[in-house]
């Protein structure tokens, strides 16, 4: 600026000028040279630096300005922005901060330019300067939200990136790089680096959530897939996002954010591993054999295909954990696990259930003779010497094998039907396989049974076998059951679920009920001709004979023939039993109890009898239904009803009974809540009364 020599009128001039500069919004302060002297404030930077005077002639400008704050302290006055334009800088915009004539500190953006005469000498210098405080402490709220922000980022782990969906350009943060093992500027800001790291498997499925997220923002977008890192390993990421939409709605960019969560995935895993396979061998579980099974019978359904449900159980497998120890025993298992795992194809599932029990799910067969075939293989080679350790033992398997859908249309049917079979080889002399042959679903024709079930029971074809109930506590045989078995024509045994309706309907369920009570005290009798102690009896008792009302007569009569201590006995009557009128069910039990009889609630928790009905019904024991014992210990619904019914039962002084007990697992399961009672494979097979005295001896029980 150049200013031409001084009016006539000077102070005239500085008075116009004067009321001009003070119209003006920002403050406006003139100092001459080379003093620094200040010659003007216009009202404005009077009100921003708490000046009391508009001009101070002779006042220093750096005095009428305050002293300019560095960093909290005051600085060099000399750094001043108008005393720098003195010296002929042109200052700003630069924010500085102003110690005020109040003791206030203000935040002002300033310029500051030198005024020029004629000859280029300075003679003024102009300074000119706004507030800018409210900005600058929004400015530092801000930086100081993005710092804990930033922070609260780097804590959590989240890797930042946004796409900007028109252009296809992306925002990845320093931390998402780091996530899969890149410096900043090794990655490329293009979407397409995100998705070409994506785990082929899982890019389809992210593509198709990302055009769902798009198509509905409303929606949350939540997703968990495979990263590839640098080192070619994968992460596992879990994405969360929201959409950025322009001002007609339409989707214009993505923020997110990406957690690695590959740890949790793998404690994920290690329990999933622990909850569904066996801690011994690694093989799935029950748990897991049955959810795999689910999975095979739908694809056996759609494609038509075979499905074989192979139950393995080892020969003389007890005598080798009695002789070596369990030590030995387990590591002869795991010799099992691996040998069976070379024997069957890798689609086939191979799992083991307990004990020395295992089953395999053969898959995807054209006919049963490819079912023999897997058997026969796997019998030779679970017959093969054993070394462990300086040891050479020995051990076969006893195979029976169920076929979909012939034998079964469920999982539990199969396993069923092939235990049954299993114990056929057994029976046949070990090392051997055995179809399921007792019917099966849709295959037993009622009209041939009645006559076969007439004929063999006049031909005294039917058998008893017993099962040893045991107190695990004590190591005391409570009880056995007597279980009703029928050897078909080929030698196989027909399911008592398949003969006994028939034998209701043709009305000869009475007169085997009254077979199996002589039979079962004679095999008593003869116990105790060999020198075991009285053994209480289960008998069970069918529908039909419980609502009987000439029962409780009918036994007074017989009895006193029977050579036995009624107290000796116990009826055991299903729940199914108990539906109906309760009142005459509570009767019927107190005739049978003035004989001197106690009773056995059977299938408890299969959905007849409640926890109220427990109290109402005189009996003595009660059994947990199998199909609930079968489930532990991972199904919470079964535990609810398993623990109240033994809290309940107890509380009653009731005898509560595990059913189907099968794995080392459920008995501690049991016995950490106090049921001690148990009966099952786990214990021991229902077997024949010759062998069960034989059995007896070796158990050792009191």
């Amino acid at each position: 600026m150049l200013l031409d020599d001084p009016l006539n009128d000077p102070h005239l001039r500085f008075r116009h000028l004067a009321e001009v500069l003070d119209q003006m919004p920002v403050g406006v302060s003139i100092a001459e040279a080379p003093s620094g002297k200040l010659l003007f404030n216009n009202a404005e930077a009077l009100r921003l630096l708490r000046l009391p005077l508009r001009t101070m002639p002779g006042f220093d400008s750096h005095t009428a300005h305050g002293a300019i704050v560095f960093e909290g302290r005051p600085a060099d006055p000399q750094q001043s922005p108008i005393i720098r334009a003195l010296r002929g800088e042109h200052v700003g915009p630069e924010e500085i901060n102003y110690l005020r004539g109040d003791g206030t500190t203000v935040c002002l953006l300033v310029n500051a330019r030198p005024v020029r005469n004629a000859t280029g000498g300075i003679v003024e210098a102009v300074a000119t300067f706004s507030d800018v405080t409210d900005k600058k402490l929004a400015e530092l709220r801000l930086q100081d939200a993005e710092t804990k922000l930033q922070l609260a980022v780097d804590m959590a782990s989240l890797g930042f990136w946004e796409w900007d969906i028109a252009s296809n350009d992306a925002y990845f943060s320093p931390h998402w790089k780091r996530q899969i093992g890149y410096q900043d500027h090794e990655i490329t800001n293009r979407f397409d680096e995100w998705l070409r790291r994506v785990h082929p498997d899982d890019l389809r499925m992210t593509q198709e959530r990302i055009q769902d997220f798009l198509q509905n923002p409303t929606q949350d977008y939540r997703i968990e897939f495979r990263f590839r890192h640098r080192d070619k390993s994968y992460r596992w990421i879990q994405a969360k996002a929201r959409l950025v939409l322009d001002e007609h709605g339409r989707p214009q960019r993505m923020i997110g954010t990406h957690l690695d969560i590959t740890d949790h995935k793998q404690r994920e895993e290690q329990v999933r591993q622990t909850v569904q396979h066996d801690r011994l061998t690694g093989l799935p579980n029950r748990a897991l054999l049955l959810e795999l099974a689910d999975g095979w019978l739908s694809a056996a359904q759609r494609s038509g295909k075979l499905f074989a449900v192979l139950f393995i159980d080892l020969d003389e497998f007890k005598p080798i954990n009695d002789s070596y120890g369990h030590h030995i025993g387990d590591l002869v298992l795991k010799e099992v696990a691996m040998r069976l795992k070379t024997s069957f194809r890798s689609q086939d599932i191979i799992g083991r259930l307990g004990g020395d029990e295992f089953v395999v799910l053969v898959t995807q067969l054209d006919n049963a003779l490819g079912a023999a075939h897997a058997a026969q293989h796997a019998v030779r080679q679970l017959s093969l010497p054993y070394r462990i350790q300086d040891l050479e033992l020995r051990t076969s398997p006893s195979i029976g094998i169920s076929l979909f859908p012939g034998h079964g249309k469920d999982i539990a049917s199969l396993l069923r039907n092939a235990d049954t079979a299993m114990y056929e080889a057994k029976q046949r002399g070990k090392a051997s396989y055995r179809f399921y042959a007792g019917g099966g679903d849709a295959i037993v024709d009622p009209g041939q049974i009645d006559q076969r079930l007439r004929t063999g029971f006049a031909h005294n074809e039917l058998q008893l076998y017993f099962q040893p109930i045991v107190d695990m506590h004590t190591h005391r045989l409570m009880a056995v059951e007597a279980l009703l078995r029928w050897p078909g024509a080929d030698g196989s045994f027909v399911p008592p679920d398949v003969f006994l309706p028939v034998a209701e309907q043709n009305g000869m369920m009475r007169e085997i009920g009254g077979w199996v009570l002589r039979e079962a005290c004679a095999q008593h009798g003869r116990w105790r001709q060999e020198g075991l102690r009285a053994i209480e009896i289960g008998i069970n008792l069918s529908a039909m004979e419980f609502r009987d009302a000439s029962l409780a007569n009918a036994l007074a009569s017989t009895m006193p023939r029977l050579d036995i201590d009624p107290r000796l006995l116990w009826f055991e009557i299903s729940d199914r039993a108990l539906t109906g009128n309760l009142d005459y069910a509570v009767c019927a039990l107190n005739e049978l109890k003035a004989l001197g009889m106690r009773i056995t609630l059977d299938d408890f928790g299969a959905g007849y009898a409640s926890l109220e009905q427990l109290s109402r019904l005189p009996i003595d024991r009660v059994k947990i239904d199998r199909s609930l014992i079968a489930t532990l210990p991972n199904d919470r619904a079964s535990i609810a009803v398993i623990e109240a019914a033994i809290v309940y039962g107890h509380s009653l002084g009731i005898e509560v009974i595990a059913e189907g007990l099968e794995s080392e697992e459920v008995r501690g399961f049991l016995e950490q809540r106090h049921c001690y009672q148990a009966q099952g494979y786990f214990l021991a097979r229902p077997m024949p009364g010759a062998e069960f005295s034989a059995w007896y001896r070796r158990a050792g029980l009191h």
